[in-house]
């Protein structure tokens, strides 16, 4: 599980697949893993934790920038992920 710290989550809007908030895996315990939202951190029971976790290079690879929200985008800015089209 500890691998799992540094990597990248991402909330999507509905069926739409628009990216709404990034999230960076912060710590993982026992029972519970911590991921930072930007805004707020949550801490998440490991049964509750719903994403896959993504390194930087998988993913730039698999989210181009027309799936972004602005704020997602602002924030993918501050965590130094290169967003591009195609």
């Amino acid at each position: 599980m500890s691998e799992m710290v540094g990597k990248y989550c991402a909330k999507f809007f509905g069926k739409t697949g628009v990216i709404l908030e990034i999230g960076v895996v912060k710590k993982v315990a026992s029972r519970t893993i911590h991921v930072d939202w930007g805004t707020k951190t949550w801490v998440y029971q490991n049964r509750d934790f719903n994403w896959t976790p993504l390194t930087k290079e998988e993913f730039e690879a698999k989210y181009k920038k027309p799936k972004f929200s602005d704020a997602a985008l602002v924030r993918a800015a501050e965590l130094g992920l290169k967003i591009t089209y195609n």
